[in-house]
């Protein structure tokens, strides 16, 4: 009796557990929905940042990024924004700079990079340049989002999330730069350490030498020195 129980209430959980993963059959539960960030999209995260070799494709990106954030930066009407005046004033005063950045210094160091695609002090440059244009075309986007029309808005959203793919291939690139010269500094101390163990002189051998040896030998037979004569000191004549 204990046994066939025991087997129904296996047979009822076997049936159980394909439903469990179901979700239910009335049309009142809701979906859950997709968070998407600016920031952080899908292709950045998933796709594959370019090796120090391959920098082509991403120098592409940010010159054609650079373009549209030229023009889309300059049909901002700023002037009738109905805004105080410093809030007007630091609206122009940041469009400007981004488009002196993109129209001369970041085209500046982009050539710097297509004549020495591994360097690493270019590519930095090049990542800390997106970093700053980042922050300052974020500070406008969002006060354009706030005072501007939606028309303005929007082209700047989407250059904004461009960049920021770039900035994080660059990153990524950075950080194979980074191990590929860790590597080539790595095994050229260990050349230089073999190659100075090579050229090191031998050391000379110790040999001990008897100070005997040096000196000069003796005489076997000094010289004998003759005694001297003892005279016997004459006698007196005796008397007669």
């Amino acid at each position: 009796m204990r046994r066939r129980f025991f087997l129904c209430l296996l047979a009822m959980t076997v049936l159980a557990l394909p439903l469990a993963g179901q979700a239910p059959a009335n049309g009142n539960t809701a979906a859950p929905r997709q968070v998407a960030s600016s920031a952080t999209p899908a292709s950045a995260s998933t796709a594959p940042g370019p090796g120090p070799g391959n920098v082509a494709p991403l120098l592409t990106q940010v010159q054609a990024t650079a373009r549209s954030t030229t023009a889309d930066v300059s049909l901002l009407n700023i002037r009738k924004w109905k805004v105080p005046h410093e809030t007007r004033q630091d609206a122009e005063t940041k469009a400007a700079s981004i488009q002196r950045n993109l129209t001369v210094a970041l085209p500046t160091i982009v050539s710097q990079v297509q004549v020495s695609p591994n360097d690493f002090a270019a590519n930095f440059k090049l990542y800390r340049n997106l970093d700053v244009l980042y922050d300052v075309l974020a500070s406008l986007a969002e006060t354009t989002g706030a005072f501007g029309s939606k028309n303005e808005f929007d082209p700047l959203a989407a250059d904004l999330d461009r960049i920021d793919q770039a900035r994080r291939s660059l990153g990524d690139r950075l950080e194979s730069l980074a191990g590929a010269k860790d590597a080539e500094i790595a095994r050229l101390q260990s050349q230089v350490k073999a190659a100075r163990a090579s050229a090191a002189p031998a050391q000379p051998k110790k040999v001990i030498v008897d100070d005997d040896d040096k000196k000069p030998a003796a005489k076997k037979s000094a010289a004998k020195k003759k005694p001297a004569t003892v005279t016997p000191a004459s006698q007196p004549s005796n008397p007669q």
